[in-house]
């Protein structure tokens, strides 16, 4: 698709989306208390919350089949929270295989420490490397769980969620130096609400075991998307003329993608070099690092290693659609340092961006094609229906 942005006055009234991270967990929560009313596809949702309900139907309707098949997509939240959430309601004292199809670099991306922990409690992690499919089998037991924090909190939400199902308690215990802790918290948000008693206390989590007290029957709203609404603020800063009013979003959200606001906040102060730590906002990093040329003089983005497993390698990502109108970046093991633009592009030109196929790098594409009024040629944005798929409907109607 090619975006011309030229002389456009952006006048718009946009609302943040859902926020996958809460939608996620309500709709396996909501499962767990035996609410199976929320499982239908709904016109709005995103490409990851259909995966999670769709793997939520398959449970549900698996019966006694030796063979359930899980469809992840490209959702690593999906794959992560359904392996032990899948693994407590399916494999208690029967034989089943449990196969989690996927798509994309979801397949690639790692599991090594959630296997780890449940492999002493029974479960079994393995790889169909010609189908690119997961495969788990075993009986899942209650206990002490022992995990490494270091890579993803999505393994220590997948087991909060699934652990209160046990009758027995179990007691969570991370090891490392644990990752995006804010999800966790948002994990922990939602067990309160249901009455699933869990105590932390640092890395320690203390499950009582029995069930969910209580599901409201209610239907039951999701806040805005932090990581979408970042997005949607880097949009209107990198708009040159009009007005982007934003709407949804909880001024006083858990979700650590909040921190864009910190990032606006040092534009408005005009500070000329920054440093922003990103180990754990790493979805609103691109976003960041596209906007940062245009208002900085040097940036550096540190605790990036885990850019590189997203859907695609976004530190290479972000440095090629950089380089493709001049930007000067240099990369460590575990940073990015991003110097100001150097108005290099020439006007007129149609600039060719690929999105990875990777619906953050789809949007700062749209970012860059805002920002420079260049016909900005972008191939597979249809991507961003990963989280955001009324995207496609404002790119179409505002910048084609």
């Amino acid at each position: 698709m090619i975006l011309k942005c030229k002389n456009k006055t952006f006048d718009l009234d946009l609302e943040a989306p859902p926020s996958k991270s809460i939608y996620h967990r309500e709709l396996i929560v909501r499962f767990l208390c035996k609410d199976y009313d929320h499982l239908e596809l709904l016109p709005g949702d995103n490409d990851d919350v259909i995966a999670t309900k769709s793997c939520l139907k398959a449970i549900h309707d698996a019966g006694d089949r030796e063979e359930v098949i899980l469809p992840c997509s490209e959702s690593g939240s999906t794959l992560r929270f359904m392996i032990p959430v899948a693994a407590a309601v399916l494999l208690r004292g029967r034989e089943m295989r449990l196969i989690f199809e996927t798509r994309g670099r979801l397949f690639d991306r790692p599991l090594g420490e959630l296997e780890d922990a449940l492999r002493p409690h029974g479960i079994s992690i393995s790889k169909d490397d010609i189908n690119r499919r997961i495969i788990v089998t075993g009986h899942m037991t209650p206990g002490e769980y022992v995990i490494d924090g270091s890579v993803s909190s999505q393994y220590i939400s997948g087991l909060l969620m699934a652990l209160p199902s046990f009758d027995e308690d179990s007691v969570i215990k991370v090891t490392g130096e644990m990752k995006s802790v804010h999800y966790i918290d948002l994990t922990l948000d939602v067990l309160a609400k249901y009455k699933a008693e869990v105590r932390a206390d640092a890395g320690i989590y203390e499950i009582a075991g029995g069930g969910y007290k209580t599901c409201p029957k209610e239907e039951f709203k999701v806040e805005g998307d932090w990581s979408n609404g970042a997005f949607l603020y880097c949009l209107r800063k990198m708009a040159p003329r009009g007005n982007i009013n934003i709407t949804g979003l909880n001024m006083d959200s858990k979700q650590g993608d909040k921190a864009i606001l910190k990032f606006l906040e040092k534009i408005s102060g005009g500070e000329k070099n920054a440093v922003f730590a990103s180990d754990d906002i790493p979805d609103i990093v691109p976003y960041m690092a596209v906007t940062a040329p245009f208002f900085f003089d040097k940036v550096t983005f540190t605790g990036i290693a885990r850019l590189r497993i997203k859907e695609c390698d976004r530190v290479r990502a972000i440095r090629e659609q950089l380089d493709a109108i001049g930007v000067k970046t240099e990369e460590t093991e575990d940073s990015l340092t991003v110097y100001r633009y150097a108005s290099s592009v020439i006007e007129g030109d149609t600039l060719h961006l690929s999105s990875y196929a990777d619906h953050r790098m789809a949007m700062t594409a749209v970012l860059i094609a805002v920002r420079l009024g260049n016909p900005v040629d972008i191939d597979n944005i249809e991507c961003v229906s990963k989280s955001f798929p009324q995207l496609l409907e404002i790119v179409t109607r505002e910048m084609t």
